[in-house]
């Protein structure tokens, strides 16, 4: 299952990661689920048959009466005239047939079944008028594998030898058994019966089309009052004139009630039965299609897939156009009318119907599963940027960056930013000191509280390394404040680390040493570094460096806190006390050193009085040694104070310090 997982998971990274290939997998899923749905649902397929069906009846055009073919029903009164109904009474067709021949018609399509005797001089004489007659007749012909037992197909066999007949291969669609296509001819072996459309189209010479079977392209009248084809009732035909059904192929047929008629694509047009037809005048249909070389184009299986694939893209573009949920519902809603109206439209003019349901749910389940994609990936991408910042971040700043999640893209830019590196001291030798379990739990306890005072502060923690925290303002969000808000972080750290120092020492009677804290503001390239799929939000410039370079030099200083001249220069509310001019290694130009003041915990004579004795050590002024000395019996634990009193002693000048090391 592991081995399985791995790689669907890297798939499920690469479509996360790749819009075009994540949008062809969703257009691909939905035409798939689709056309399942369609082929194995059958109110699928229902819905399906009937918006065809309704293009067939409403949108076919019309046509004039047919010239060629005429129908002659077997009706109710009919039959009314005869002994019985069941078989047709034989003599009824024998004297259909001696009119029809008498008015000379083209062709006689007999759609009569005989397959068992009844009175034998009226089996007899049809008999011999069915192999009289001048004019080509086809029979419906009777066969075991339409149902008909052993003794009717022999029957039949016998009554009908040696004349044209033909199978009734029209085909009901299992789901709604409406009549949509008929063969045009059956195989078996090597044997092939045409259908009895078939046989009486090349009964009169038709040429007929390879096609083993054909959509049936139902021929509508010139209007809803005429029929497609001359019909008469056959008790009616000896009182016909012979023009009526001169040069015709005439087709003789039953219509005895709802039983013998069937459902088809024109009995939309009705709730009943009223457009079913008698299964004669399908015939007609077909053979009236044969005779005039008409065609109607269904969708084959290639078609169907391209056009559920295209509307699938379709509703997968529309969800991931960048406007709101309603906008996308509103295109959808009209996109869906406009793509039915051309599919209305080609057959219109086309004459070919296209499917139409396999699409609108593709497009409908695009959407839908690509609006769940979008989410989901932007969900990730929230998860992310939790993951990524969460820990670092006050939760305000992170609602603020999850608001706009684009701008955590993969680059960088240049911008001033403030950076606060902090150091524990003597940490090494701390852990050498303390037993293991006992030196995790403070590290963790240390670093947990001095990331809650930065995050307090509004900084992005960047870095966490050992004890250190490497800390930056103005990024990712911008911060006109970072400097004061990076100086009010030095304070406040500065601040809990000595009453942490206090508690550890009271608690597990441990001695921490100091936190020395480094600030310093500056240039530098700030973004995500790395790859897609792990990224680094960090900063690199030489900004950076100085920060460090301040945090350790505190050491030197006898400070805990040491803020660059850059950084001051933003802070015009926070007081500072001159510290030295500092040459750090490999720097050409030297950078002033400041100390942060807090209010209330210095007397302020010590501000002006060492503020006067640094200007005049920076002007190499010989009052500058009283001037120290003066400040080092008064004030003797000052660092400051003693930390130019000791340069002084070693004989040096000035306020510049050159730093040697890193």
């Amino acid at each position: 299952m592991t081995s399985l997982s791995k790689p669907v998971r890297r798939l499920l990274h690469k479509l996360r990661d790749n819009l075009l290939l994540s949008g062809s997998a969703i257009a691909l899923l939905s035409t798939a689920f689709s056309l399942i749905v369609v082929a194995n649902l059958s109110l699928a397929q229902l819905a399906e048959n009937h918006l065809a069906d309704v293009q067939v009846a409403m949108l076919s055009l019309p046509r004039p009466q047919s010239e060629d073919i005429a129908i002659v029903l077997i009706d109710e009164k009919t039959v009314m005239k005869y002994p019985y109904r069941s078989p047709l009474d034989r003599s009824l067709i024998s004297d259909l047939l001696q009119a029809l021949q008498a008015r000379s018609v083209a062709a006689i399509g007999i759609n009569v079944l005989f397959d068992r005797p009844t009175e034998a001089h009226k089996d007899q004489r049809l008999y011999q008028q069915l192999r009289s007659t001048t004019v080509p007749v086809v029979l419906s012909k009777v066969s075991s594998s339409a149902g008909f037992s052993a003794e009717q197909v022999r029957f039949a066999n016998e009554f009908v030898g040696n004349l044209r007949t033909g199978l009734s291969l029209i085909y009901r669609d299992p789901v709604d058994h409406t009549v949509r296509a008929s063969l045009l001819r059956q195989v078996q072996g090597r044997t092939v019966q045409l259908g009895f459309a078939a046989t009486l189209a090349a009964a009169v010479g038709m040429e007929l089309p390879r096609e083993e079977s054909i959509a049936i392209d139902y021929r509508l009248g010139p209007d809803p009052a005429t029929p497609p084809f001359p019909i008469y009732a056959a008790h009616e035909v000896t009182d016909l004139p012979v023009a009526a059904l001169e040069n015709r192929i005439v087709l003789i047929g039953s219509d005895l009630g709802n039983a013998s008629r069937l459902r088809t694509p024109l009995s939309v047009l009705n709730d009943g039965f009223n457009n079913d037809l008698p299964g004669v005048v399908i015939e007609a249909h077909i053979l009236s299609q044969l005779i005039e070389s008409r065609s109607r184009g269904i969708a084959l299986a290639r078609d169907t897939f391209l056009v559920t694939l295209l509307m699938a893209v379709i509703g997968c573009i529309v969800s991931l156009i960048p406007v709101t949920l309603t906008i996308k519902l509103l295109i959808s809603l009209a996109l869906l009318p406009l793509t039915w109206l051309a599919a209305f439209s080609v057959y219109v003019y086309q004459q070919s119907t296209i499917p139409m349901v396999a699409p609108t749910m593709a497009f409908a389940f695009a959407v839908v599963l690509s609006a769940f994609w979008e989410w989901r990936s932007e969900f990730n991408k929230r998860e992310r940027i939790h993951h990524a910042f969460g820990q670092f971040l006050a939760p305000a700043v992170v609602e603020k960056i999850l608001l706009d999640p684009d701008a955590l893209e993969l680059g960088g830019e240049v911008r001033e930013l403030s950076f606060l590196f902090t150091d524990l001291e003597g940490f090494t030798r701390l852990t050498e000191s303390t037993p293991p379990k006992q030196m995790v739990k403070l590290v963790n306890l240390y670093l947990e509280e001095a990331c809650d005072v930065v995050v307090d502060s509004g900084g992005t923690i960047d870095k966490v390394v050992g004890d250190a925290l490497h800390v930056m303002f103005n990024a990712p969000l911008a911060q006109t404040d970072h400097a004061a808000r990076a100086v009010a972080c030095a304070l406040a750290l500065d601040r809990w680390s000595q009453a942490f120092r206090t508690r550890i020492k009271v608690e597990e009677g441990i001695d921490l040493g100091v936190t020395r804290i480094g600030v310093n503001t500056g240039d530098c390239i700030v973004g995500n570094f790395g790859g897609k799929r792990r990224f680094d939000y960090t900063a690199h410039g030489d900004a950076i460096n100085t920060a460090a370079r301040l945090e350790a030099i505190n050491q030197r200083l006898g400070t805990r806190v040491c803020v660059s001249e850059t950084t001051v220069n933003q802070c015009p509310d926070y007081r500072f006390r001159r510290v030295a001019h500092l040459l750090l290694r490999g720097k050409t130009v030297g950078l002033d050193a400041y100390l942060p003041v807090v209010e209330g915990s210095i007397d302020e004579q010590l501000i002006v009085q060492y503020e006067r004795a640094y200007q005049a050590l920076s002007d190499n002024d010989e009052t500058a040694d009283d001037l120290f000395a003066a400040l080092e019996a008064k004030y003797p634990d000052d660092p400051l104070v003693r930390l130019h009193v000791k340069r002084i002693e070693a004989g040096e000048s000035g306020t510049t310090l050159i730093i040697r090391k890193k």
